[in-house]
């Protein structure tokens, strides 16, 4: 355990700038900074031109949080820490380390890379300061940077997706104002629906019809599905937000869609989404599945299982789904 003097006789004065903060800590300035603001986890001094400026303490902390956040602690536990007692926890992580091999065999999806949760974290916080700074041309910069390091659908299911998550929690509770949130949300819309695109169509392509039911507004959700499916070989036919049921089942028989998916954010109340939904189902032939998805979906759990809609629990789930039915054997949720 470190001793009181081991602490003190680390240097505490600030002079070090970041970049050369994270070139010995291995964080990204980007992350460094993020977690300054969300986390607290330093408190570096300024300049007199204003720029940060990093102790050895500073260093050492950041340091030992990023071998703890690797290690698989959270980095709102481990955040307010002190120095020792970080010490303390990655001693003892030491002592249980497991290889990397068998860590990726039982605490990841198959479809990750070994350290790609810790990375989609570390991408949310990076992301969420670029929001909170309102650096518009950042966040750009830090979206087609995730796409680049993940395949699209692991991109989409660990960050995008959270990412959206967080952004609507923190508005709701007050952390954020809505400009960030739309500011955000601006920009995502441009970025998902241009992943839309980057597939070669034959024309043979199975197609399914993609939007939000009346009321439903919040159209992110269908974009990324509209963006996902791309990716396993069906023609999204994408309707936007916002559309009439009766509406949503024109357009699915004359396009011949073999499905439908509906997203379902806000608000989850809305008392018109039960009429939405039944005069979907009872104007679509039976052989038409019909995805519900989104955070709103499970407010109308007990409704969809009635009408017989499908609710897959993830983006991931949703893609077998469609595997299954675009290859004639679908039988029901994954």
């Amino acid at each position: 355990m470190a001793t009181l003097e081991t602490i003190s006789s680390i240097d505490t004065s600030p002079r070090h700038p970041i970049r050369l903060v994270a070139n010995r800590t291995g964080l990204t300035v980007d992350l460094i900074r993020a977690w300054e603001k969300r986390y607290h986890v330093v408190e570096p001094a300024r300049s007199d031109t204003k720029r940060r400026l990093y102790s050895d303490y500073d260093i050492e902390r950041l340091r030992l949080i990023r071998i703890a956040k690797q290690n698989g602690r959270r980095l709102v536990d481990v955040a307010p820490l002190t120095l020792e007692a970080l010490r303390d926890v990655v001693s003892e992580d030491s002592r249980y380390e497991v290889s990397q091999d068998v860590q990726a065999e039982i605490y990841r999806p198959s479809w990750t890379s070994p350290l790609e949760s810790s990375e989609s974290a570390d991408d949310i916080d990076a992301l969420m300061f670029s929001v909170q700074t309102m650096d518009q041309h950042r966040f750009d910069q830090l979206l087609q940077e995730g796409l680049v390091k993940q395949s699209l659908p692991a991109f989409l299911q660990t960050v995008i997706g959270p990412l959206l998550a967080e952004i609507g929690e923190s508005t709701r509770l007050g952390k954020m104002r809505i400009a960030h949130e739309h500011m955000a949300t601006a920009h995502l819309r441009t970025f998902i629906g241009a992943l839309r695109f980057r597939e070669t169509y034959t024309g043979n392509e199975p197609k399914i019809v993609i939007t939000t039911p009346t009321g439903q507004l919040h159209e992110l959700g269908a974009l990324m599905v509209a963006a996902l499916v791309s990716v396993d070989g069906w023609l999204p036919v994408y309707l936007g937000p916002n559309t009439p049921a009766d509406e949503i089942a024109a357009c699915a028989m004359q396009s011949g869609a073999r499905a439908v998916s509906l997203s379902l954010t806000y608000p989850a109340d809305d008392p018109r989404i039960p009429t939405e939904l039944t005069r979907l189902r009872s104007q679509l032939e039976s052989r038409i599945p019909v995805f519900v998805g989104g955070s709103a979906a499970s407010h109308h759990h007990e409704l969809i299982n009635r009408l017989g809609l499908l609710s897959p629990k993830s983006l991931d789930a949703l893609r077998h789904s469609l595997n299954m039915l675009r290859d004639n054997r679908f039988q029901g949720i994954a």
